[in-house]
């Protein structure tokens, strides 16, 4: 079998401290500046409440806006499981409350967002300037504002959170001090010491099948009281016991916009000339639609990645886990890649601060 070291995909760190910033920047691999956010999600699981649910979305929304192009923009949610140490109460009723629910296993949310800068993809490169420097931790301290003033309870990451969620997402394990242990690559999965980890990418770019539209939330559905009741569209992730860890990886990269539009103009001129399939006209009229929208609604033109990592004790648990979520997305209109065999690379990815590795396929 083959061995090779594996390649941490960072440098460094820029201190905040030594430049009186409010923050730490760690350094990626290629030189390029990444800055982490960690918030709350203002909806709470049981709120029922849409319009917080379309407040959160506008807030996103707004945060891609600030970043603007050049940029990357990587949400991460965290869920992991934890054991209880009873802490040490002043009061005896207090003490014995707290002993009652000692070695318990309980689960934790963590929600992060992570900005970088986009790399030169065809020679694989970060060319780095002192303004874009300025620029990107500028608009990371307007995004920080408007977390606040959403209620989103935004605290910025230090060398310490950076090393505990890097850690944790290579071990799979979330913990103070993480264990860290050879990974064996397959086609299927990866082992983690005596973990199956497997990366889940929503989409193929073979054969895209989508819905045309998600909504901000799902309702509950059925005939019961409740059927109009606001849940989140994966609260399904919430209700997974098997699991050891899950990362939920979102990545909105934002091109140049001038250029990509005039990609996108020359693609629906290609299509237009070619008459003698039908579903060249209908690509035409799509990119028409959105070329339309981005003129008339200032919408952004981005590339998007979706993924699930997550990590089972045995591998029964870990087939269980991947069919149990693929049902549930399928009831949401997503069937997942079957092509994603490169494990590997998709887990690499999903490491925060990464996503530059994503390659354009």
């Amino acid at each position: 079998m083959k061995k090779k070291a594996f390649d941490f995909p960072f440098i460094g760190y820029d201190y905040g401290k030594e430049h009186g910033w409010k923050f730490d920047v760690l350094i990626g691999q290629y030189g390029n500046p990444i800055i982490g956010i960690r918030i709350k999600n203002i909806v709470e699981q049981y709120s029922a409440d849409p319009d917080r649910y379309e407040q959160f979305h506008r807030t996103l929304n707004q945060v891609a806006a600030i970043i603007g192009e050049g940029h990357i923009v990587q949400k991460v949610d965290i869920f992991a499981k934890k054991k209880y140490v009873a802490e040490k109460e002043k009061t005896f009723l207090q003490q014995k409350y707290s002993d009652h629910f000692d070695g318990r296993i309980y689960k934790t949310i963590d929600t992060l967002l992570i900005f970088t800068d986009l790399l030169d993809k065809k020679k694989n490169k970060y060319k780095f300037s002192e303004k874009a420097y300025k620029d990107l931790r500028d608009k990371c301290e307007k995004v920080f504002m408007l977390l606040e003033q959403n209620e989103c309870e935004p605290q910025w990451l230090f060398e310490k959170d950076f090393e505990y969620y890097i850690g944790g997402t290579l071990t799979m394990q979330f913990s103070e001090r993480p264990v860290f242990n050879n990974i064996k690559s397959t086609n299927e999965y990866l082992r983690i010491g005596k973990s199956f980890v497997k990366t889940i990418s929503f989409v193929d770019v073979e054969n895209i099948e989508l819905p045309s539209q998600i909504g901000t939330y799902a309702t509950m559905g059925g005939n019961a009281t409740v059927s109009d009741l606001a849940v989140d569209n994966f609260s399904f992730l919430n209700e997974l016991e098997n699991y050891q860890s899950i990362v939920y990886n979102q990545v909105i990269a934002i091109p140049p916009q001038v250029q990509r539009q005039r990609d996108l103009d020359k693609k629906k001129k290609k299509h237009e000339g070619a008459k003698s399939a039908p579903s060249n006209a209908i690509v035409a009229e799509e990119i028409a639609t959105l070329l339309q929208s981005i003129a008339v609604d200032g919408q952004l033109i981005v590339d998007a990645h979706f993924s699930l990592v997550f990590a089972c004790d045995t591998f029964e648990k870990m087939e269980k886990t991947q069919s149990t979520i693929e049902n549930k997305l399928f009831t949401k209109g997503i069937i997942i890649s079957k092509n994603a065999y490169n494990q590997m690379e998709l887990f690499r990815a999903a490491i925060i601060g990464n996503a530059v590795e994503l390659k354009n396929y």
